[in-house]
Formats: C-alpha cells, structure tokens, sequence
C-alpha cells in the first residue's frame, strides 16, 4: 500500500516530525482546495447545441413533408406533370438534406471540440494530483513514527498518545482518497476518449453522407433536364418513352417471378415463427410497397418479392440483423445495385438461416465474406435500376427494395438479356413476408 512507510532517519528531532506534518497538511489542504471540474459533458453539450437541434427538427420535419408529397404523387397517374412534381420534391428534399448534414457536422465537431477541451483538463488535473501524491509520500516517508512511538510511549498521557496514532492514520487514509480521485479521473479521461472517437468517426460519416446529398442534387437536376429534353415538354412524348421503358423491364421482371415461382414449388409451402422485431428496419424512411400481389402492373409484374421503404435520396442503409454478406452487384437494370446478406435468427422453433436482400443502392460499402453487425451500414439509397430514371410506375423514385428469403434455394443467376442491358445477376428463392419479421 501506498501509505506503508520506510522508516530512515531515527535520530529525527521532535520539532522535524512536527514540520514534515504541517507540511503535509497544508499538501492535503490544497488537494482539497483543487476545483472540482463539472464532467456534466452530455448536459453542457445538450445545452450548447439546443438551437442546432430545434433547426435540425425543423429541417427534418420539411424532409418528411416532402417525402409523403413525393408518395402521393407516385400513386396517381403516369404523367409528365407529376413525374416533373416528384422530382421537384426530391430536388427539394436533396437540398435540405445538405442542410440538415452540415448542421449535424457543425454540432459534431462542437462536440468534438468540447470533449478535446475537457480530456486536456482531466490531463492536468490528474498531473496536478500526481504531484501532490509525490510530494506527500516523500515526505511521509521521512517522518520516524518509530521516535514518535517511543516519545508517545514515554508520556502519561495515554489520550495524547491515541490522538498521535489517529493522526498517522488520517493522513494514510487521505493518501488513498486521493490515489481513488486519480483512477476516477483517469476513468473519466478515458471514457471521454471513447467518445470522442466515436464523435470522429460520425463525422467522417457524416461528411460521407453530405458528399451523397450533393452528388443526389446534381444528378435529380440531370435527370429532370434530360426527361424535358427528351419530351420537349409534351406529354404525348412522355407517354411513348414510358411505354419504353415499361416494355423493355417487363421480360427482366418475368424472368424473376419465374425463378422465385420454381424454387417455391420445389420446396412447398413454408413459414417461420420468427417474433417481430428479429429483423431491424433497414433505412428510415416510408413503406410504399408491400408484400405479394400488390395490384402494380406498371413495372412490368403482378407478385411483389419484398417491400419498398422510401428516403430522401442517399440515405443511409443499415444491417437487418448480425450476419455476412453474400452477394453485391452493380448494375443499371432490375435491382440495380443490390447486397444480399445471410443470417442465424433464432425462432419458435430453432434457429433458422434467411437471407435479407436491399436493392436500388447508389453506393455500397460493403464486400461478399464481410461479417456485419445489426445496424451497421452497408450502403445508400439510390435509384439504379427499376426506378425514376426509367420513367414507370406508381412506384418510381428513389427507394430501397427489402426482400427476405429462406437460406434454402437462394441462388443468383446471370441475367437472360446482357446483350440488350449488359451483364447483371438476379437473386432467386423462396420469399417470405418482411413485415412479419420486422419491428411493428
């Protein structure tokens, strides 16, 4: 223990002993005269930063506005008119994600700037502690409690004695008060540590997803200049590229609901007993598709495999649930760029393995054999291939496509059609309901 003292001077004076405890007081009185640093960190950021976050709030609820204006606009009728709204809306939806993402990154690095300002103090303090400590052992050290046990012994005053033996103890308990306030501020440094590297990496994130939002911009404003370039702002021309479109798409689409109708009749009827909530929402944003026979023909198919969750362009797309990822691929048709990732979910009656598909993807960020956890992110929201760019359906517009499938028969083929859209795979397989095994 620190306070187990070597005794090395035994011809010590009375009056040295009396000067090494003074001294040791007035050490003890500055320890606790030291000023106590608020580490209320997360209360004076939140104060801080309370007009940032009313604007984000703000800015958050527009975005929304505008996404449901985008949605209702996709369910009514193919028109140049509303297919000109839709892009206005994520026109102005990409603008003020921009917004929102520097004014996440500006209170980001506000934070950043604050745990770096507080780290520094509980560095010093810790060094000011220190040297106390030091200065408080070196001088215990020199104090002969053997002179003082012999003088005490020698006194009639058996009180006086037992006040000089509490004395001792008193300082040796104040020595392990203060090595305790050394670890705890050490603690504390080390846990602003943590966050702070976790404020970085946000930011990096953050900065990543502003890079998204503005490449979005610029390519939604390409698009809508290339759409009345190419109708000249007549909808009887509109009308005849969306037939287009739609013709060219349906044979792909077909060539889907075959594969996925094969492995069905092969394997049979199936379910999972899985409890809602196994599978976690990959992408914040609106339900505008769901399960099964949906009723949409307009993108050349009857049997939706999956659902479509509907974001501001480039949002950030996560995990459904620990696993690894299987698949990627890039392309411009069906699923344009899509991640397939495969999973151990535990169920009513054991574990099973599924496979979780998101399709539309601008970038993805992840690799085949990567381990990924619940939550991670793999990729944002785009609108390659069956979307806006090609001019169709109720269900244009940027979005991300979420299938799951049983692990058993899951496949991917090299497309039919390379030599008119060039080379793509399309994933296979028995599909269940994602709703089901989704938080509700």
């Amino acid at each position: 223990m620190l306070w187990r003292l070597e005794i090395k001077n035994r011809k010590q004076k009375p009056w040295a002993s009396l000067k090494i405890f003074a001294s040791m007081a007035v050490l003890l009185i500055l320890v606790l005269s030291l000023p106590v640093r608020a580490d209320d960190s997360v209360d004076a950021l939140n104060s801080q930063k309370s007009d940032r976050q009313k604007k984000l709030d703000d800015i958050n609820q527009q975005i929304k506005a505008y996404n449901q204006q985008i949605v209702d606009t996709q369910k009514k009728s193919n028109s140049l008119k509303n297919e000109i709204l839709i892009f206005d809306g994520q026109i102005a939806t990409s603008q003020l994600q921009i917004e929102a993402k520097n004014t996440q990154i500006e209170d980001t690095q506000v934070q950043i700037a604050e745990l770096e300002k507080l780290i520094d103090q509980k560095s010093k303090e810790i060094e000011e502690n220190k040297k106390i400590l030091a200065e408080l052992i070196r001088q215990l050290s020199q104090y002969d409690d053997s002179y003082l046990l012999k003088t005490t012994l020698g006194t009639d005053n058996l009180s006086e004695f037992l006040d000089q033996i509490q004395y001792t103890q008193n300082y040796q308990g104040k020595i392990y008060q203060l090595v305790q306030k050394i670890k705890d501020l050490k603690k504390r440094m080390e846990d602003q540590k943590a966050e702070l590297e976790i404020q970085l990496k946000n930011l990096t994130d953050l900065k990543e997803q502003l890079q998204i939002a503005q490449q979005s911009l610029q390519s939604q404003r390409d698009q809508k200049t290339s759409l009345l370039n190419q109708t000249r702002g007549l909808e009887k021309n509109y009308q005849k590229l969306l037939a287009v479109s739609q013709k060219q798409e349906a044979d792909i689409q077909k060539e889907i609901e075959d594969l996925d109708a094969q492995i069905r009749a092969k394997l049979g009827n199936r379910s999972i007993s899985a409890n809602h909530g196994v599978l976690a929402w990959p992408v914040d944003g609106i339900l505008t598709q769901g399960y099964g026979n949906t009723g949409f023909t307009s993108l050349g198919y009857n049997f939706h495999n999956g659902i479509d969750i509907a974001g501001p362009a480039g949002s950030p797309v996560y995990a459904a649930a620990d696993g690894t990822i299987l698949y990627t691929d890039y392309s411009d048709t069906s699923y344009g760029n899509w991640i397939a990732i495969k999973h151990s979910i535990s169920t009513q009656t054991g574990t099973r393995q599924i496979i979780t598909l998101y399709a539309h993807f601008r970038t993805i960020k992840v690799k085949p054999g990567q381990a990924v956890k619940q939550g991670d992110l793999i990729g944002y929201e785009g609108n390659t291939g069956n979307t806006t760019k090609k001019l169709y359906g109720p269900e244009r517009g940027y979005h991300v496509h979420f299938g799951v499938y049983d692990a058993e028969g899951f496949g991917v083929k090299d497309g039919a059609y390379t030599k008119i859209y060039g080379p793509y795979r399309l994933p296979y397989g028995y599909t269940y309901n994602p709703l089901d095994f989704l938080s509700q």
